[in-house]
């Protein structure tokens, strides 16, 4: 009956505690790309295995050892709490199951390193990994020796089915998005079921994690305006068939949403416990379903909720109109980002392949902007299939849009995304690249157009050109920003203007 677990040895094995995990992060000594976030998707864990009568720790490594910063190769630094730190609190929690959030491929050694320390610290540990690299390659993850077993995409349901048959007290056949090895053989379960009820869900766990850590931080998925902040999210699934997304692989294809109460009965709770001062929607599509985004912002201004908010992933702008905007402003929206992506239509049709149309965003961007919101502008540079003068067309679209700051993310084939795909059936990734390649300004990608080379001579020169274009268009704005920049951030401010007298790779100022 239960056979799913023969091989690990752990069947009718009683589960009293979790452990959970964030993992390390590489990232760049001189530019380091990362900031420490409240991990909802652990924190949503916890709460559905407390409800379990599980003992929970959820230990954030980034947020936990954020000023702990070895160089580990030319360049690059590991940020996060030491593999020695790691094993102590194992070994001090004396888990049944080991979980590890895995969200970016480049990381994947992090987190191996974390299964291999379970293992080394009790051999009859369980570990699992989920988030969006297992997710994407399950096969991959499983490979690893360490690792019993693979949760794919969404794991509240998932994980409390999972414990029940480790318990012995279900049927295998119960399972729904699940990878393990049986006989030596990896084996998956595909991920066809999605929670359509979000209220169900308890929220989040957040007296698991260490909010003081996060409070103050400059930057955190984006420039923070208060010093007491907290993400939410308050729907799932994305119907969108972006190209370099893999949200969908995660998520699902159906939007699902949480009642606009529920939202806000959060949204109080958070306020009233920990004084959140910012919320960050970290929704792919807060305002996907038009009606329902109204009666959330309408429902944040009717209860006086001291609070702004920010949109760090953007928002599904084909759903946006004047009516809704002034909603959003009025319930204290201090950012607006418009995931536009590109500036030629053609490139968002039929390579992008998101449901935009360009004549329809413009003039709301427009709006925004005149009512009082501070408006961002999300663009992808570099996909297969796209031209030189089509990537010029965004640089255009931006200055166009007073937008002189955009961020400008450079393709990159995550695993689980249609561009991934079409970069290894097309080879157009070199005979060296790597999961060790993927971070989000790589310009692994080559093509007939471009190589990564020329793709970073036209990234250089169109930062250049909205730089410029900025001071011609408004010159007292851009040298007020300019000083700012050098009183408060001297040493970061020097090496671009380095960059960009030298022609190098610019980071853009503000």
């Amino acid at each position: 009956m239960h056979t799913l677990l023969t091989v690990q040895g752990q069947m009718n094995k009683e589960i009293k505690k979790v452990l959970l995990f964030t993992t390390p992060v590489f990232t760049f000594e001189n530019n380091i790309d990362v900031n420490p976030l409240p991990p909802l998707g652990l924190a949503y864990l916890g709460a559905v295995l407390e409800n379990s009568g599980i003992a929970v720790r959820i230990f954030d490594c980034l947020a936990e050892g954020w000023n702990n910063r070895p160089k580990v190769a030319d360049n690059i630094i590991r940020i996060g709490s030491s593999f020695d730190e790691i094993e102590d609190i194992i070994r001090e929690f004396e888990p049944d199951i080991v979980g590890v959030n895995s969200l970016f491929s480049r990381q994947e050694k992090n987190a191996r390193q974390i299964y291999a320390i379970a293992k080394k610290v009790n051999q009859n540990i369980i570990t699992i990994a989920g988030g969006a690299h297992p997710t994407a390659l399950p096969k991959l993850v499983l490979s690893d020796e360490n690792v019993d077993f693979v949760v794919l995409g969404e794991g509240e349901e998932t994980i409390v089915d999972l414990i029940k048959i480790i318990e012995g007290k279900r049927d295998v056949s119960i399972l729904d998005g699940v990878g393990y090895k049986k006989n030596g053989q990896v084996k998956i379960i595909p991920k066809t079921k999605f929670i359509e009820d979000l209220d169900k869900l308890p929220f989040p766990a957040r007296h698991l994690l260490n909010m003081e850590k996060y409070f103050g931080l400059k930057a955190s998925h984006g420039t923070r305006m208060r010093q007491r902040f907290s993400p939410i999210v308050t729907s799932r699934g994305c119907p969108a068939k972006c190209t370099f997304c893999s949200a969908k692989k995660v998520w699902g294809g159906k939007f699902r949403s949480r009642s606009p109460e529920n939202v806000i009965a959060e949204i109080k709770l958070i306020i009233n416990k920990y004084q959140i001062q910012e919320i960050m929607f970290e929704d792919d599509n807060v305002t996907f379903d038009a009606k329902r985004a109204a009666k959330i912002f309408d429902l944040m201004t009717e209860e006086k909720l001291d609070v702004v908010w920010d949109t760090p992933n953007g928002i599904a702008a084909w759903t946006l109109t004047e009516e809704l905007i002034d909603k959003i402003k009025e319930s204290g929206c201090c950012r607006l980002n418009f995931p536009i992506e590109t500036g030629n239509q053609y490139v968002m049709d039929k390579i992008i392949k998101k449901p935009l149309k360009l004549e329809k965003v413009k003039p709301l961007i427009n709006y925004a902007r005149r009512i009082g919101l501070d408006v961002g502008l999300f663009l992808v540079i570099g996909m297969p299939g796209e031209t030189e003068d089509q990537i010029w067309d965004s640089f255009h679209t931006a200055k166009e849009l007073e937008v002189y700051s955009p961020h400008i993310s450079i393709a990159t084939p995550y695993p689980g995304t249609e561009l991934y795909e079409e970069c290894i059936e097309k080879k157009y990734l070199s005979d060296s690249f790597s999961l060790d390649d993927l971070y989000i300004s790589s310009f692994c990608i080559s093509t007939e157009h471009w190589d990564g080379n020329k793709l970073k001579e036209i990234y250089s020169k169109g930062q250049r050109f909205l730089l410029v274009s900025f001071f011609k268009k408004h010159p007292i704005v851009f040298l007020k920003k300019v000083l700012r920049k050098l009183f408060t951030e001297p040493v970061k401010f020097l090496r671009i203007t380095f960059s960009v007298i030298s022609n190098k790779k610019v980071f853009m100022i503000f």
